[in-house]
Parts: structure tokens; sequence; C-alpha cells
């Protein structure tokens, strides 16, 4: 079977496997990214708010939005290669 983290071998005998595939690869990548930079962002903006400035405060709130769209996003992107693959959602 395909794999969700790396470029695999064993793809299924569909149309456009490869692409779907890489589709799926970005969108874990992504969804990964978007989750790390959330929880980065929250930690600045309020666990260690006191040892950061209110500049750096004011762009972590900002990036808190940005990285939960990328959450989003590439949980879109997983939903339509997992549709190409035939999974059931």
């Amino acid at each position: 079977m395909y794999s969700n983290f790396q470029f695999s071998e064993q793809l299924p005998a569909i149309p456009h496997a490869d692409r779907l595939q890489w589709l799926l690869i970005a969108a874990n990548w992504l969804m990964l990214l978007g989750l790390a930079g959330t929880v980065l962002s929250v930690e600045v903006c309020y666990v260690f708010a006191d040892h950061f400035s209110l500049m750096t405060q004011v762009v972590a709130h900002i990036s808190t939005l940005i990285f939960a769209t990328l959450i989003k996003f590439g949980y879109i992107m997983r939903c339509i290669a997992l549709k190409g693959f035939g999974e059931q959602l």
C-alpha cells in the first residue's frame, strides 16, 4: 500500500496514483507543520508571554490563525487524496 509520509513503490493500480500519493504526503506534512506551528505560537502567546516582547506576541497571535489554517488545508488535501484512492472517510 502507499505510505503516509514518504514515497512508496507499492501503489494501487489506479490512474494518477503517483499524484495522489504526492498529495497525501504533502497534506500530512502540512498538517504536521501546522500543528507544530500552532502549538509553538500558543506557547509564545500564553504560556511564556512574560519572556517575549509585545511585537513578538502580536506576531504569534497572527501566526496562530495562519498555522491553524494550514491544518485545515492539509486535512482537505488529505481527504481529496484518500477519496482518490477509494477509501471511505
